[in-house]
């Protein structure tokens, strides 16, 4: 079982800015990731929520324990990968928990067009997180609703802090059911890109001066959220 408890810290930049942070971490000696070509990559990842969003209404109404179940990949599309990352993000507070296994394409299919667990579970019976993840999505009637797609820059400091900083451009959407038949996406945030700091420990000495020398803010931003609300900017949904 794959966890990752953590911190992270979330700024929206200009175009502009994250260029002239992307050139401050390798100056001052970050890495690229060396999964990705050129620290580069493309990330897909299909949000599930329940028929009432209660996910979505979760992050608007700021509770403290929130959730969400996504299917993941890094490519364009789901059929490009033999696998798929299940996750299960929980939020307390300030403190993150990522979850994530893998599943067979095949078996991923089966679950997002029929909504059935029962061969997953059973072929993943040891997998506590795979488990947890059929568990939920199972109790509470968790549907495939929103793609959200993008790509990623990512940086990481191996030295004491193990920091990890990606900034996510190109962000866009649209609902699971247009993505399976022509994925037609809208555009989320034309021109801007998403910063996000992800660390378990202190912060290192170049934290503080990165945020003083670009004037960042740290702000509460979520993805799936604005994801939704991009998918109902015509047929505005109750908030």
């Amino acid at each position: 079982m794959y966890k990752n408890f953590r911190y992270e810290f979330k700024y929206v930049l200009d175009s502009g800015v994250a260029a002239a942070i992307e050139a401050y971490l390798e100056k001052i000696g970050l890495k690229k990731d060396d999964a990705a070509e050129n620290g580069l990559y493309v990330v897909t990842s299909l949000y599930f929520d329940t028929p009432t969003l209660e996910d979505y209404y979760d992050k608007l109404s700021g509770i403290k324990y929130r959730k969400k179940l996504r299917g993941r990949v890094h490519h364009n599309n789901f059929v490009a990968d033999k696998k798929v990352w299940l996750e299960i993000k929980e939020k307390h507070d300030m403190n993150i928990n990522k979850m994530r296994e893998s599943i067979s394409y095949d078996d991923w299919m089966r679950l997002v067009q029929t909504g059935s667990t029962f061969d997953i579970g059973n072929k993943h019976r040891g997998n506590k997180t795979i488990q947890k993840f059929l568990y939920l999505f199972h109790r509470k009637n968790y549907r495939p609703h929103a793609i959200v797609r993008y790509s990623r820059k990512a940086f990481i400091d191996n030295f004491l802090s193990g920091i990890r900083v990606t900034l996510d451009s190109n962000l866009e959407t649209c609902a699971w059911e247009v993505f399976m038949d022509n994925e037609a996406m809208d555009a989320m945030y034309p021109g801007k890109v998403v910063l996000e700091v992800k660390f378990s420990k202190a912060m290192p000495w170049w934290f503080g001066d990165m945020v003083k020398r670009f004037q960042l803010s740290r702000q509460a931003f979520s993805k799936y959220t604005h994801a939704v609300d991009v998918l109902n900017k015509h047929n505005s949904i109750a908030r």
